[in-house]
């Protein structure tokens, strides 16, 4: 309606947006690690949820989306072999990033954020750049048969010398989902774990994440902020490979993608393993959502 324009009404097909939503429709990274497969088709499914969502102009946050130009680059070829899928996912990210906008990639498997992380690093080859990874697990795990997959994004990035493990902040995750020796592998490159226990143990994970974001945006010149959506618990998102009955709520998912859009340092956000095969409706919502308040974040931002 005119008088009621929603989000999907101002996105347009292309790669020259502020914001660029852009798909990794694969979930073999999820397969090669042991997971339930069916988060090919979370792009598809999530962009089904966000027509007539989210009002252009927000009223109870007073923010108005119409000046922001948000685009939609479609999806990575969904019939590439994974290892030619990543190299291709990294060539286009970098290409939104040299362009000026920023790209939001919607999985997919988690091991979309070692090639979306190389595309940022690539295009600041001479700065310093941070990453947090909100996730109930940490993502260390090792190759498989020399081969990437969707536990294994976060020990790549750690082990790429242009990468500070100092940089690197583990948020939400939770005990029982992390061994022993990826903790001790995290901590011998310098990263940081926030545990999720420690976070609801102060009733505050909106201040746990906006301190983890400023402490490592102080000290570098591009964030990147992955967040696979197993971190919020399965109330709210049931729809992931591995769903568990703790987490994060959905209103605490939605205010942390509003953070990091509204911080100018972040450059790069993915959102990974919506499966809409385990359950599509409320998980899809949310992912939407993440979108809609993402965006919401950087048309707010204000100068570094």
């Amino acid at each position: 309606m005119k008088d009621d324009p929603r989000l999907a009404d101002i996105i347009y097909p292309g790669t020259d947006g502020n914001v660029v939503l852009l798909g990794f429709p694969y979930d073999e990274g999820v397969a090669r690690n042991g997971g339930r497969t069916g988060a090919r088709s979370g792009p598809e499914k999530m962009r089904a949820w966000l027509r007539r969502f989210g009002t252009v102009f927000n009223p109870e946050l007073g923010i108005d989306l119409s000046p922001l130009r948000i685009t939609d680059a479609g999806d990575i070829d969904p019939g590439l072999p994974l290892e030619q899928a990543h190299a291709a996912l990294t060539a286009k990210v970098k290409g939104i990033l040299q362009a000026g906008g920023t790209p939001f990639v919607a999985g997919g498997g988690n091991d979309q954020s070692w090639p979306n992380a190389q595309a940022l690093l690539d295009t600041h080859e001479s700065c310093r750049v941070g990453a947090i990874n909100v996730d109930a697990h940490l993502d260390v795990r090792p190759l498989i048969e020399g081969k990437a997959h969707s536990g294994s994004p976060f020990r790549l990035l750690l082990e790429d010398a242009r990468f500070s493990g100092e940089l690197f902040v583990e948020f939400a995750t939770q005990g029982s989902q992390a061994a022993k020796e990826h903790v001790e592998y995290v901590r011998h490159r310098d990263g940081h774990i926030h545990w999720l226990s420690e976070i609801y143990m102060n009733e505050d994970a909106l201040g746990w994440f906006s301190s983890a974001l400023g402490r490592v945006a102080w000290d570098c010149d591009a964030v990147f902020v992955s967040f696979d959506l197993d971190s919020v618990r399965m109330a709210d998102a049931p729809g992931v490979s591995a769903p568990s009955v703790m987490g994060l709520r959905g209103s605490e998912a939605l205010e942390i993608a509003r953070i990091a859009g509204q911080n100018p340092k972040v450059q790069l956000f993915d959102l990974s393993e919506y499966n809409p095969e385990i359950e599509e409706e409320r998980t899809g919502r949310l992912a939407a959502s993440m979108f809609y308040y993402f965006c919401l974040g950087v048309a707010s931002r204000k100068e570094a």
